[in-house]
This record gives structure tokens, C-alpha cells and sequence, in this order.
């Protein structure tokens, strides 16, 4: 690792090289002082040693943090280095590759594993110059957008916890019962079942098709990509496919869901298992995020795990929702119980109430807000709470029992 060269760091720019040759990286030097970046130094091979994890690391808490990788020693190392990188730093690192070859094939490969630019050598420092500003305005670009609806993020702690469920009934109602415009974004890569749950299982489009044309990204050409289902809501529906790699541009999955987020009032985003890179870009701009579980023992694990991982990834407590769905008071797992175990308030309980919901996921008709059942009274409660609105907006439920929020 050589020494690092600085220009204070003025514009948030911090820059990287692995496997670089020492003139091209001295090339890519001088871009980054030009641009009044920091440049972090060079990393001489793809397999990252423990040594070698600190000086990347300080990528870490970077505004434009950029690593650039050579491709032409070894792809497929520098694709395993690529999708390490991206791991390591939440995908919060832009990725440029570096090749004597500009075959169509070989930088489709290169995208997919990351890399949000793909420059041909020999390089120019006015060259690394223009990618370097066009990554700076892109991503300042995407961060300085002030949304005026609320994002809020659906994550299952495992396969089956019900997450789409509760999505797809909390959208609906949104739009059934108090007119408001919501949304709802299926961001499962594969085969999800947004648009299943609401009988529209034909979409024309999909959320990455919108994201890979998020450059020319207005509301007319948003119309031609939503769904509008009969209760208000609109969708935008998961990829209709079952195998196939989506490459996906953080910071252009982060400007659509914001640019959504200033057209209609609530986006609802239904996340796929697990803390990829894409979902934590969603979650990093979300308002609340909702972690479903439910109530048994490899859920609760499941959960704690979950929990762990988010504060490790600095997601403020703020924005975090714990909801327990198919709870019911003989439950094997308590509250207490859940509350203790992940040290967190469990925010919402939804009862169990596996006919109706089975009969609604069936025939893609969400449960009618008209019933008078635990489960939609429930979602009603929750759809009013999120609304900035005074208490006689919302009729009085006789008590229970036991109280289904908390």
C-alpha cells in the first residue's frame, strides 16, 4: 500500500486503484487531486488481505467514495474483488473498471459486478477527470433531493413472516380509505408477489426497468410504468422472471425511490430477504422500516440477527419498526420475550388470521377495510397512524382483550 496523497478532501472525493499499473495509477492520482479529492493510495493485488482492509475502509465514511479496479490481469478475480468491495462497504462504493478491451460482453460483466463506470486504456487524466466529476455530480445529486412523501420499507426477517401481506393491505387501505396517492415498489429481483396479491400478475414493467431508465426518469414516463389496481393504489411489480442477474446502479435504485417519493405521498417498498447492497440504499433514505417476524423461536433468532446487523450498519433506531405479524396471545414466544431478546419495543402486533389472509393471497382481492375483523381493523389502525390527521378521523374501536398495537 503506497502513502496517501491529499488535497484536503474538499469535495468529499476519496479514490482508490487495485492492480492498477503504477503510471496509470499515478494518472488516476492526479485526476483525484484535480478534482480536490483525497487520493487513499494503491492496492496491488484483487485478493484483499487483512493488512490491506484498513486503507480501504477509509472509503468507508466518504461523500464520493471510488475504488478503480484493473480488469485486464484477471476478470474473474477482479470481478470477485468487485463484488467483495461492494459487500464490505455496503455497496456505498462507486466502482470504476479499467480495460484494453471495450467488447459489449465484457463490460455488461464489469457492470453487473459493480461498476458504474468502464473506462478504455491508455487512460488521460482528463479522462479519470470526467468520470471522477460525472460520479461527484451524480451522487451529490441523488443526496441533496428532498422527498415530501414517506418512504417506508417492508424487510421479512426470513421467507413466509408475511411482509408483502402487510404491504400490499397497508397500501390499499392508504388509498381506499383516506385517498391518498401510495404506491407500492416490489423491489424483489425475482418473481415477487406485489402485483400477485392484488390480481395483477401481467405488469408490463418492472421497478429495475424504471431504475436502468432513471435518467430520463419524469411523471409521463412513470405513468407508463406504474399498474393502478381498483382500491387507488399503483404498483410497480418485481421482474417476471425466475433466474438472470439485474445489474443494479446504487445510486440510481436511491434517485428513483426519492424521485417517487415527490409524486405520491407514501411509497411502500417490499424488500426480498436479507441486507444487500440494494436494500440498504432503500433503507438509507426510508422514513420508517418495517422488520416483520413472527412469533417462534427461528424467527425470533432470525430477528435478533437482523436487529444486530442494522445498528452495525448505522440505521438510526429512529427508523426502525419491529411488527410481530400472526400474533395471537397463546403464542409460544411472548413479547416480553422478543422485546428482551433483540432489546428492542416490538412497535405493532397483527393478528393471526391465516383463512381470510389465505383466501385474499388466493384470489389477489386484499381483505376488505369493510370487515370487521381483527386483521383489517388492525391495518386500519396502522394506515391512520401514519397520517398527520386529528383523532375523529378515525372510529373508535370497542376494546379487547389485549391491544393489537402497542
Amino acid at each position: 500500500m503506497k502513502s496517501e496523497a491529499s488535497n484536503n478532501g474538499q469535495s468529499g472525493l476519496r479514490v482508490i486503484t487495485i492492480c492498477v499499473g503504477h503510471e496509470t495509477a499515478e494518472k488516476v492520482k492526479a485526476a483525484t487531486l484535480r478534482e480536490h479529492g483525497t487520493f487513499v493510495g494503491e492496492l496491488q493485488g484483487y485478493s484483499l488481505q487483512e493488512g490491506e482492509l484498513q486503507p480501504l475502509l477509509k472509503l468507508q465514511n466518504a461523500q464520493v467514495p471510488v475504488c478503480v479496479i484493473d480488469f485486464d490481469k484477471d476478470r474473474k478475480l477482479a470481478v470477485q474483488a468487485a463484488n467483495s468491495i461492494q459487500l464490505m462497504l455496503r455497496g456505498r462504493t462507486t466502482l470504476i473498471a479499467l480495460s484494453e478491451q471495450s467488447d459489449s460482453t465484457l463490460i455488461v460483466e464489469a457492470m453487473r459486478a459493480g461498476c458504474g463506470e468502464y473506462l478504455a486504456k491508455p487512460l488521460s487524466v482528463g479522462q479519470v477527470c470526467e468520470s471522477l466529476n460525472r460520479l461527484c455530480g451524480r451522487i451529490q445529486g441523488v443526496r441533496e433531493v428532498k422527498t415530501s412523501g414517506k418512504i417506508l420499507v417492508f424487510l421479512g426477517c426470513r421467507g413466509g413472516a408475511g411482509a408483502t401481506t402487510l404491504a400490499v393491505h397497508l397500501g390499499s387501505y392508504l388509498a381506499r380509505l383516506y385517498g391518498k396517492k401510495a404506491l407500492i415498489v416490489d423491489q424483489h429481483r425475482h418473481l415477487g408477489h406485489v402485483a400477485l396479491y392484488l390480481g395483477q400478475d401481467t405488469p408490463s414493467y418492472d421497478f429495475y426497468e424504471l431504475v436502468r431508465n432513471v435518467a430520463r426518469l419524469d411523471q409521463t414516463l412513470l405513468a407508463g410504468f406504474v399498474a393502478h389496481h381498483g382500491s387507488g393504489v399503483d404498483v410497480l411489480a418485481s421482474p417476471a422472471m425466475l433466474n438472470g442477474s439485474i445489474p443494479v446502479q446504487l445510486d440510481a435504485a436511491e434517485r428513483s425511490i426519492r424521485f417517487l417519493a415527490n409524486v405520491y405521498e407514501y411509497v411502500i417498498v417490499d424488500c426480498p430477504v436479507g441486507l444487500g447492497d440494494v436494500n440498504l440504499a432503500t433503507i438509507d433514505c426510508c422514513d420508517e422500516l418495517y422488520l416483520v417476524a413472527t412469533p417462534d423461536v427461528p424467527a425470533l433468532r432470525d430477528l435478533s440477527k437482523y436487529v444486530d446487523r442494522l445498528s452495525q450498519c448505522n440505521v438510526p433506531p429512529s427508523k426502525l419498526r419491529v411488527v410481530v405479524n400472526r400474533y395471537s396471545s397463546d403464542c409460544a414466544v411472548t413479547l416480553e420475550q422478543i422485546e428482551k431478546a433483540i432489546r428492542q419495543p416490538v412497535s405493532i402486533t397483527v393478528p393471526n388470521n391465516p383463512t381470510e389472509v389465505m383466501r385474499a393471497m388466493n384470489t389477489g382481492t386484499p381483505v376488505s377495510p369493510d370487515r370487521r375483523t381483527e386483521f383489517a381493523l388492525q391495518m386500519k389502525k396502522w394506515a391512520a397512524s401514519l397520517l398527520p390527521v386529528t383523532p375523529e378521523m378515525v372510529p373508535e374501536e370497542p376494546k379487547r382483550r389485549f391491544s393489537l398495537w402497542r
